[in-house]
């Protein structure tokens, strides 16, 4: 498999555990573009196309928030770290920004569901509040990845193109999960941990209150390109595919609660195996993929 690693068209190569490596890949959604991509499903592919609407711009967010602390760092291997976060959230922001114009081409109403979005996150200046916010979103992002590798019921049924975008961007997410609390201890070093720990888990019910509410509100404008409206029936169904089975909202719930502990830390959740599968996963899918499908991931130029 070659791939581009920090855009030097290196060879794949093995890792550590918790190296983070960017890989510069291309999903061509464009132009493997399809309603229903997830098991011709329309709810079940609503809710991961969902969950894009609000990546372009999030993950902008995080680069900055992160990138503001990297020259004034002791933890030099932390600035290190935060280059290759920066560098692996940038690429997922060139693959879903074309993910989402490819929504728009299938006729959704892509700019009405990401302006809040976009003029929520502009608000927040404070830095201190930015890596906050940051760390909690992270560590959504990071629950909803591991459901993603764990359970291949998730994505049973998807348009290859799709699923290897997902399971990438889930492999990545795992990697750098613990980058944007590392941050976050270092810019509070200075700071009661009693007021840390309240800042920390009031960023995270903002976090989970915003989510719900943009998500549950973009619904309606999702389907009116399906020419739907939600109603009884269709609420039932999504209640059941998120809460009951899959359930894949109620799955997140431990470790959501997890991080409202007291001694909560990224890396005390022991994922190595979770990440060399991911990793095995991935090389295997692009080695072996057929060209003939119009789904190929390739490097970009060096």
């Amino acid at each position: 498999m070659t791939v581009d690693v920090n855009g030097g068209g290196a060879e794949a190569r093995s890792t550590d555990d918790w190296e983070i490596v960017p890989r510069n890949l291309h999903f061509n959604i464009r132009a493997n573009r399809k309603r229903h991509w997830l098991d011709d499903d329309p709810i079940k592919t609503l809710l991961i196309d969902g969950l894009s609407i609000f990546l372009p711009e999030g993950e902008r967010f995080f680069i900055r928030s992160l990138k503001h602390y990297t020259a004034h760092l002791e933890d030099r291997a932390l600035a290190a770290e935060i280059n290759g976060y920066a560098v692996q959230e940038a690429f997922h922001t060139r693959e879903h920004e074309e993910y989402n114009r490819a929504l728009a081409e299938l006729g959704y109403d892509v700019p009405a569901m990401e302006k809040q979005i976009d003029t929520t996150m502009a608000m927040i200046k404070n830095p201190v509040h930015r890596v906050f916010l940051t760390c909690a979103i992270e560590h959504v992002t990071a629950t909803l990845s591991m459901q993603t590798l764990r359970h291949a019921d998730i994505l049973h049924g998807a348009v290859s193109a799709y699923k290897r975008l997902w399971m990438w961007h889930a492999l990545e997410e795992i990697e750098h999960k613990a980058v944007a609390y590392d941050v976050l201890l270092a810019a509070t070093k200075g700071m009661p941990s009693w007021k840390r720990y309240l800042m920390r888990i009031t960023a995270m019910n903002s976090t989970i209150a915003f989510f719900l509410y943009i998500f549950l509100r973009n619904v309606p404008i999702y389907l009116r390109a399906d020419g739907t409206k939600p109603g009884l029936r269709f609420w039932c169904r999504f209640f059941w595919l998120t809460m009951i089975a899959p359930g894949t909202w109620r799955r997140c719930v431990p470790m959501l609660a997890y991080y409202y502990m007291p001694w909560f830390n990224p890396r005390n959740s022991d994922d190595a195996n979770l990440v060399r599968r991911g990793r095995e996963w991935l090389e295997k899918e692009l080695d072996g993929y057929s060209s003939a499908d119009g789904s190929a991931v390739r490097p970009s130029p060096a």
